[in-house]
């Protein structure tokens, strides 16, 4: 192809063939120049990041093959950090460790206790946390969970202990069996002969006999209630009079707050003999004169209402 001589046409000499020239404005041409300035610029920009990237990484690789290199000869170093944490010493921390309870059961609380101190660092009360602490009654359980300091692993890490030991109060009559039930009815025995000891010793009788006849146990229906409960335990009175005639009478001694503390010994306040004093109705003096009932059931009734507030349980 040979320009024309205006060279806006392109000729081929053999076959005539003429094709136009475009040519481009000097704005196109001016565009496309930044254009291609812009992106070389960009490539040198992110072949430079490239570079700062590559630096840094390789920094990060030198500071971690130093650390990693400090750490391994550490790990090698008997009792060092790095040793007790890459081989923790096994331990049961529970040998030295138990729970005291204490209270009321219901209200009972939770106290750890080491025996130890000296065993190991692990022997410290901030290491242990016991679950629950309060409101425990006999026969709940706790746990005792252990977290291991550095350089320990504990097993087992928690044990569970069931709560014993706590003061219950009375509130059924089948709690009071044994020597405690003895106890109770060898202080109501003596204060029923002390009732009756001037009338069995004069020339008014000739014999007394006294047989255990029904306890009554109130409980309080409020929990803070000045008694907590109360129980009544009732005889029957046998006097045998001068002429042979024999007097049956019923005798109840009141105990209050009874509770059963942890060595099983039943603690109450003890009070008097319940009634009123009518013996010289049956032939005696009214200076000797006892207090109790005729009649079984005006004793229970009588038990019954002045113990409003609470309900019977036994």
């Amino acid at each position: 192809m040979e320009l024309s001589a205006d060279e806006e046409k392109a000729v081929c000499p053999y076959c005539g063939y003429e094709m136009l020239i475009e040519k481009e404005e000097p704005a196109q041409e001016e565009y496309e120049r930044r254009i291609a300035q812009a992106r070389a610029d960009e490539d040198i920009k992110d072949l430079q990041r490239d570079r700062q990237r590559k630096r840094r990484l390789k920094g990060w690789l030198i500071a971690l093959c130093v650390v990693a290199g400090i750490c391994l000869v550490n790990v090698l170093i008997p009792n060092s950090p790095m040793h007790e944490l890459a081989f923790p010493r096994s331990a049961d921390p529970f040998p030295i460790v138990s729970v005291k309870f204490s209270g009321m059961s219901g209200e009972g609380k939770a106290e750890l206790q080491i025996s130890d101190r000296t065993a190991a660092e692990y022997a410290d009360e901030a290491q242990f946390e016991v679950v629950p602490k309060a409101g425990l009654k006999n026969g709940d359980t706790v746990t005792v969970k252990a977290k291991a300091p550095v350089g320990w692993r504990f097993e087992p890490s928690e044990k569970q202990f069931e709560v014993k030991g706590l003061t219950e109060w009375v509130l059924s009559s089948d709690q009071l069996d044994g020597d405690n039930l003895s106890a109770i009815h060898a202080n109501t025995e003596r204060l029923i002969k002390e009732d009756w000891k001037d009338i069995v010793s004069s020339s008014l009788a000739q014999d007394m006999t006294c047989t255990p006849y029904r306890m009554y146990l109130f409980v309080s229906d409020e929990g803070n209630a000045y008694e907590h409960n109360v129980l009544y335990d009732t005889y029957e009175v046998n006097v045998t009079r001068k002429d042979g005639s024999v007097l049956t009478t019923y005798e109840a001694c009141r105990y209050t707050d009874l509770k059963i503390p942890s060595d099983g010994v039943l603690t109450a306040g003890y009070g008097g003999l319940q009634g009123f004093n009518f013996g010289y109705k049956y032939g005696f003096s009214y200076a000797q004169s006892f207090s109790g009932w005729t009649d079984a059931a005006e004793m229970e009734a009588d038990l019954r209402h002045v113990r409003d507030g609470y309900h019977l349980v036994g």
